[in-house]
């Protein structure tokens, strides 16, 4: 039942992705800062995973990890 949405949603943010990160990385090859681009990539995964952590792993968390 929930499947369809949920794949539709995963397929419009990869897609997201796929379409805005070589744009990102276009634009600071032009401005020849290209280690900027890495730079806020990897700001955006620690968040990533600490938001993963705050919300899944941590002993107190909303969701239990069985």
């Amino acid at each position: 039942e929930q499947a369809g949405p949920v794949l539709g949603w995963t397929s419009a943010v990869a897609a997201y992705g796929a379409f805005i990160i070589p744009k990102v990385f276009g634009e600071q090859i032009k401005a020849t800062t290209p280690e900027y681009a890495l730079y806020g990539f990897a700001a955006f995964y620690i968040v990533c995973i600490a938001i993963n952590w705050w919300f899944y792993l941590r002993k107190n968390a909303y969701v239990q990890n069985p």
